[in-house]
């Protein structure tokens, strides 16, 4: 007999009216992070013979009938796929994955903590769609089309509900160049839907939720093509990632996966146009 069908509960979709997504990737041994995945149902996906974890910086704003809202968050993600398709997930290399060739869309992110500057987007997060989220601060210097003169990304994560006038311990600290010398060629990668794991209970019961966020667009792309096994790590001081001091359960959590500074492997950029511009110019004659 065929299996029986899985039912499914349709939880809504939240549609971006901007979007930046930074994604660092990281290849770490399988053992640190299994930890973190105990009675999930989610198990940690193999690539080149290790797991991949992902920060994932985010700027996005979002438009209600009677709300605007502009969020800023870090999702601290393993990739995983789910316990009950064990022995269907595809054997990808690190560099085929970071493509977009999972076609199947089994693996997906799972969200170990997600900061955000947002209650109201921590609130709908973590109570309809069972993320792993908490009020935080960042201080931040991203390239943007506002500023092309910033070139390097520069985010610092603080586990106060405000950035702080002065230093304070913080959760961590991360530096992007993909400009440096020695840096893989920019590419193009088709990574969207970005498939996505969490558990919610319901009336005192835990279930998967399962998510795809439909990019409308392609992700620039940084990681060696070569197909060398295991994929060569990015340059020497392309990533630099400090897990901060902050008396907070993601900074013991970061502590364990990046201990020894495992290498990153790769980095995907999405950024969604902008809708509009509004060109100035100086009349120079004075008005008399």
């Amino acid at each position: 007999m065929p299996p029986k069908s899985q039912q499914t509960t349709p939880l809504g979709n939240f549609n971006y009216g901007s979007l930046q997504s930074l994604m660092v990737f990281f290849s770490v041994p399988a053992s640190v992070v299994r930890p973190l995945l105990a009675g999930t149902g989610l198990e940690p996906g193999t690539f080149d013979g290790k797991a991949l974890v992902n920060l994932n910086f985010e700027r996005y704003a979002g438009f209600g009938s009677n709300y605007s809202s502009f969020v800023d968050e870090v999702e601290f993600n393993v990739v995983v796929y789910p316990r009950s398709r064990a022995g269907t997930e595809p054997a990808l290399t690190v560099a085929q994955y970071m493509t977009g060739d999972d076609q199947s869309k089994t693996y997906g992110n799972y969200r170990i903590n997600v900061p955000c500057d947002s209650p109201t987007a921590v609130q709908a997060g973590s109570s309809k769609y069972g993320e792993v989220k908490f009020v935080a601060s960042f201080n931040f210097a991203v390239p943007d089309v506002n500023d092309p003169t910033v070139q390097t990304w520069w985010i610092r994560c603080y586990a106060t509900p405000k950035a702080p006038k002065q230093q304070l311990p913080y959760i961590f600290d991360l530096q992007v160049n993909t400009n440096m010398a020695g840096m893989p060629a920019p590419g193009i990668a088709a990574f969207s839907p970005v498939p996505a794991y969490a558990n919610l209970k319901v009336k005192g019961k835990k279930h998967m939720v399962t998510s795809a966020r439909v990019i409308f667009g392609v992700f620039r792309s940084w990681f060696d093509t070569s197909g060398k096994t295991p994929i060569p790590p990015l340059p020497s001081g392309a990533v630099q990632l400090t897990v901060g001091d902050a008396k907070h359960v993601m900074q013991r959590q970061m502590a364990a996966v990046f201990k020894g500074n495992p290498p990153a492997v790769g980095v995907l950029l999405y950024e969604s146009q902008p809708a509009a511009a509004s060109g100035h110019t100086l009349l120079n004659n004075p008005i008399r």
